[in-house]
């Protein structure tokens, strides 16, 4: 099935009124609905990739993409909205960790409830490549996750724009993170259980030279798909992201 979707933004409005003196009453503002799309996803592209990704209950997703045997690797976020069948998003952005290059690019794709995501994403604003997905929804997603259960050592390729390079990292028991890369940069951080979803909102920050962002902080979230810990996290002007693909 194609998905050719437009790309447009959702803006939720949220309306209160108070009430006057004496018998007057206030009403609460009504929560936003929850995404959804919102989930974990898992499985391959056209290419060749495994793609893993995870859709937030607000909109805002990852999608981690790796490739050893062509050594593709890199990141698509942002926010999108979710209705009836159509996945829009008018923020996507490419981290292109082998191509040392972020842009703005299009997302073309939908997604069957608890079920599936597919589509087309770009990894240039000229549509120059592009790669199709098909990923499958974990159910995993629905439970909570245990601290307990992550911790530990691990190791495998993390990179930005900047390059990439091996790297050790751990998770304890605390959810403190803390892992260097073979180049000698050190980072540390903190994950936290995202209530009661399979995946851990994240902060790292780098440790002085040789990192090529001394002292700087990325957000973001840490999930498991393809058997694989995947990190995926963004400087807070999104010029550039920081991604771990990993095994214990």
């Amino acid at each position: 099935m194609k998905f050719v979707v437009a790309v447009s933004a959702l803006s939720i409005a949220l309306a209160g009124c108070g009430g006057g003196g004496g018998g007057g009453s206030d009403s609460t503002p009504s929560a936003p609905e929850a995404n959804t799309a919102q989930g974990l996803y898992s499985g391959t592209d056209v290419n060749g990739n495994v793609v893993g990704g995870v859709v937030l209950d607000t909109g805002v997703y990852y999608f981690v993409y790796a490739n050893t045997t062509t050594n593709a690797f890199g990141l698509v976020q942002g926010t999108a909205s979710a209705s009836h069948g159509a996945f829009q998003s008018d923020n996507a952005r490419t981290f292109d960790i082998t191509g040392k290059s972020a842009s703005d690019t299009p997302v073309l794709a939908g997604y069957n409830e608890k079920n599936s995501v597919q589509g087309v994403i770009y990894t240039s604003a000229a549509k120059q490549n592009s790669f199709k997905f098909n990923l499958l929804y974990d159910g995993t997603y629905e439970r909570a996750i245990a601290l307990s259960a992550v911790a530990g050592s691990y190791s495998g390729a993390a990179g930005s724009i900047k390059g990439s390079e091996t790297t050790t990292f751990a998770i304890g028991q605390d959810g403190a993170i803390k892992g260097s890369g073979a180049s000698g940069c050190t980072f540390s951080g903190t994950a936290t259980p995202h209530g009661n979803k399979y995946f851990l909102d994240a902060a790292i920050t780098f440790g002085g030279a040789p990192c090529v962002y001394p002292g700087a902080t990325v957000t973001g979230v840490v999930f498991f798909a393809n058997g694989q810990v995947l990190a995926a996290l963004t400087l807070p002007d999104r010029s550039d992201a920081f991604v771990v693909a990993a095994t214990k």
